[in-house]
């Protein structure tokens, strides 16, 4: 009895001190946390500026260590010129980044034996009209389309010419004079031919890197031909409304989701938000989301929430084929090395940045409404990581 005794006495003491502990280990937690938050709010404050050639009045940052349990919501500035206040919850252009959504969908199709991505694009899209692929690729007036795959495609190795940087004047001064048009994927292929950009093919298929919109634009119309669905429609079923993304749509081809809270994106003084119809972004770029929404994306393709087997993942990020060419992009992924650490993600013209380190599952997701920054990103972007790692 007394052993007995001695033993209860010995296991409720260590019941109190582990009590304890947690608790005193919870609120140091609770103030490490705190001061997590208000080092990450100064940052982000002392980065809005409202003045200036290339204004930044917003920025939106969702960011999650499960390691430590630490994760953050906000936003501060305003919408844009005015002075409406932001918070977490008000939506953006993410660019870009709806890149990474496409070229999932083309590897679930490859999982449910639909395509191979080692597959010639001709056989897909050699006869519809306006598309011509054939004439899509041309050096020195001889094509190369025949050659190009779907890989080539997701790695932007295809060397097809891009409308946004390779005829950038023309084509902004066509958007400058025109804001408000609304584009099909039919206009914009046209333009792209009426530019002669098939004849300025960057390199021959496979034998350069050259990062193209018109890849992925190629990519969403290869989804909609063996789906049957438009690629909105196609992104919805498959990522949206599985991962109830219900702050997420695609711009101008789907009705407006969410609550109606957008901040006001600029290049340089331009508010696009406000004064250009985008609907020329589509496949490469057509997306609407929130931070906290594009993380819940990132966290369910590493958590393989997308695909069957890890292998298809592990194909979606590796970089092996760009490496040689001097660039780290998988398939409508890159990747990069930051404190330390590979994360894997994508960017968006308008400020954006979804990255994602899956060891010790780190996701960051933010977005600054300006295409031009007036400062350092990059050094920006290692300040907050800063406060989320550690």
């Amino acid at each position: 009895n007394v052993m007995k005794n001695l033993i209860s006495s010995v296991l409720i003491s260590l019941i109190i001190q582990l009590c304890s502990f947690a608790q005193t280990s919870n609120l140091s937690n609770q103030t490490s946390f705190k001061q997590k938050e208000e080092k990450i709010d100064s940052i982000m404050k002392s980065h809005i500026i409202h003045k200036g050639k290339k204004p930044v009045h917003s920025f939106l940052l969702y960011a999650k260590n499960n390691t430590t349990g630490f994760e953050i919501n906000t936003g501060v500035g305003t919408i844009g010129r005015n002075d409406t206040p932001i918070d977490e919850q008000y939506q953006y252009n993410v660019a870009s980044i709806t890149k990474t959504f496409v070229s999932t969908i083309i590897l679930q199709l490859e999982e449910e034996g639909k395509l191979k991505t080692s597959d010639k694009v001709i056989n897909f899209l050699g006869e519809t009209p306006f598309i011509q692929f054939k004439e899509i690729h041309k050096i020195n007036g001889v094509s190369y389309a025949d050659d190009i795959t779907i890989e080539m495609l997701l790695h932007h190795t295809s060397g097809i010419a891009d409308i946004f940087s390779d005829a950038e004047t023309k084509f902004n001064i066509s958007v400058l004079f025109h804001k408000k048009r609304q584009y099909t994927t039919e206009m914009f292929i046209k333009r792209y031919y009426k530019y002669k950009l098939n004849e300025k093919a960057f390199n021959k298929p496979g034998e350069g890197y050259h990062y193209s919109d018109i890849n992925y634009m190629m990519l969403g119309f290869i989804i909609e031909k063996i789906t049957g669905k438009s690629l909105p429609e196609a992104i919805r079923e498959r990522i949206l409304n599985p991962l109830k993304m219900d702050a997420t749509y695609f711009e101008y081809y789907e009705p407006k989701k969410g609550n109606g809270k957008r901040i006001d994106a600029f290049l340089n003084r331009i508010n696009i938000t406000k004064n250009i119809n985008t609907s020329y972004e589509w496949g490469g770029g057509g997306l609407v989301s929130t931070t906290k929404e594009t993380g819940v994306f990132i966290e369910a393709l590493f958590d393989l929430k997308f695909f069957k087997n890890k292998s298809t993942l592990d194909k979606m990020i590796d970089s092996t084929i760009t490496k040689k060419f001097g660039h780290d992009y998988g398939m409508g992924i890159f990747s990069l090395e930051l404190k330390g650490k590979t994360f894997y993600g994508h960017g968006g013209f308008y400020g954006s940045l979804l990255i994602y380190e899956p060891i010790e599952k780190i996701t960051f997701s933010a977005n600054i409404g300006q295409a031009n920054a007036p400062f350092d990103s990059g050094e920006v972007v290692s300040q907050l990581l800063n406060s989320i790692i550690n």
